[in-house]
């Protein structure tokens, strides 16, 4: 008897051994398993600039980052800035004469339209010299009309900057000309971008592709404009690409050539920026960059829940569970009715949302429907994350713990009722060596 009872003691000790290692050894695989996506986020094309930036211009989600917020010199594409301003500022029909300054302005190359002095053109001409012709004096000539000096333009320009998001942008300049503190960077140049092409004036003077300056008080013969970004030439079978509508090219030798493009496909707006760039990698860079943002992501659109109005879109791979997308919160969420929260993707920001708790606080929500912009009906479940230090789901708290108490709890119980079973037995064992 005591043979046997040692042998169920040492099953039972050995059971409780397998029972620990077996669960503590698979529960970090458990939660590895539980924060896995579905899909990985697309491969990207390799790329030769210096800096590049993808996002989509709708959700703002960043699809592609190299180098996006190192500080690089813009050259022309600060025009974007530049243009924006004057429509924000100005009236097409409104019009400027040329000063001195403009006039005399020492400027390299070809990147002007030759005004003279006295000269006057309407803001219309001048944008259309700005984004086509990348017109340095005619820029220089609508800061100082602006904000009464180049300086002060300046100053406007980093100001706008600022609250559009930038965050490593400097500008001392209208027309990008080398300045050792005039820099920007891909993913500012982006948002830049995204802001410009809200904006109807800039749009419509993006979209002519040619442009002419009729005869004006100075001069007999009118100005013929092209515009220099190949890309926007869509039926040119070399360069042109489908679904390119606004964009500005910059070429200094200090920051070799940029380039910043938008297009659209299918209802989703892109914008690439690439800087320091050597021969055509800016255009080759740019292309296969779209083909990737076009061919390997989409939109969904956040729907409303029982206890949250949600008003965004996120960007998503194609093939992605939509269950797949976590989000974060403010750390004041719970004690606000509306706010924004972000949404991630396999570690990469996708999207935000503007919330508006419906009732209660916004903690009490915990999931939140979201719907494809090509079907009709909700796919699937955006997940909250769960709370940790790096604002990232760390997966559920679920299983593998509630299995190891479990687990724990029969092994122990196996333990008590052997024990009692060997306590009886010893005593009808005692009982009868009295009897």
């Amino acid at each position: 008897m005591y043979r046997k009872s040692h042998a169920v003691r040492t099953f039972l000790c050995l059971l409780l051994t397998f029972v620990f290692v077996t669960v503590f050894s698979t529960q970090p695989l458990l939660a590895a398993s539980d924060q896995k996506t579905s899909v990985a986020w697309p491969e990207a094309p390799l790329t030769n600039s210096g800096a590049a930036c993808l996002m989509d211009a709708d959700t703002g989600a960043i699809l592609f980052d190299a180098n996006m917020d190192e500080q690089r010199y813009p050259a022309s594409i600060t025009k974007v800035m530049t243009a924006l301003l004057v429509a924000e500022n100005r009236q097409p029909t409104d019009t400027i004469t040329f000063g001195e300054q403009a006039v005399s302005e020492s400027i390299p190359g070809n990147a002007r339209i030759d005004v003279q002095l006295g000269e006057t053109i309407t803001v219309e001409d001048a944008l259309h010299a700005v984004l086509l012709a990348s017109a340095n004096e005619v820029c220089t000539q609508l800061a100082i009309d602006i904000a009464g000096s180049v300086e002060a333009f300046a100053d406007m320009m980093n100001e706008r900057a600022a609250a559009l998001g930038c965050t490593n942008t400097h500008f001392t300049n209208p027309n990008g000309l080398p300045d050792p503190n005039h820099y920007t960077t891909a993913h500012d140049m982006a948002l830049i971008m995204q802001e410009a092409i809200k904006n109807e004036t800039f749009l419509r003077v993006e979209s002519d592709l040619s442009y002419t300056i009729q005869p004006t008080n100075m001069t007999a013969a009118p100005r013929q404009l092209q515009n220099h970004h190949v890309m926007l030439f869509q039926d040119d079978p070399t360069y042109g690409y489908q679904g390119a509508f606004a964009g500005k090219t910059g070429y200094t030798d200090e920051a070799h050539n940029t380039l910043v493009t938008a297009a659209k496909r299918n209802n989703v707006t892109l914008i690439c920026v690439v800087l320091t760039c050597d021969n055509l990698d800016y255009i080759t860079d740019t292309r296969s960059l779209f083909d990737y943002g076009f061919n390997n992501f989409t939109h969904y659109t956040l729907k409303d829940t029982k206890k949250e109005s949600l008003s965004g879109t996120i960007s998503l791979p194609k093939d992605a569970k939509l269950k797949s997308a976590t989000y974060t919160d403010p750390n004041d969420a719970a004690d606000q009715e509306t706010f924004t929260r972000q949404y991630f993707y396999d570690g990469h920001p996708i999207g935000t949302a503007e919330i508006s708790v419906k009732g209660g606080s916004s903690a009490d929500s915990s999931s939140s429907s979201v719907s494809s912009s090509s079907e009709e009906d909700p796919t699937g479940i955006v997940t909250p994350e769960a709370d940790s230090s790096d604002g990232f789901s760390t997966g559920s708290l679920s299983s593998p713990l509630y299995i190891l108490i479990g687990l724990n709890a029969v092994a122990i119980l196996i333990l008590i009722i052997a024990v009692i079973q060997r306590n009886k037995k010893r005593r009808r064992r005692r009982k009868k060596r009295r009897k």
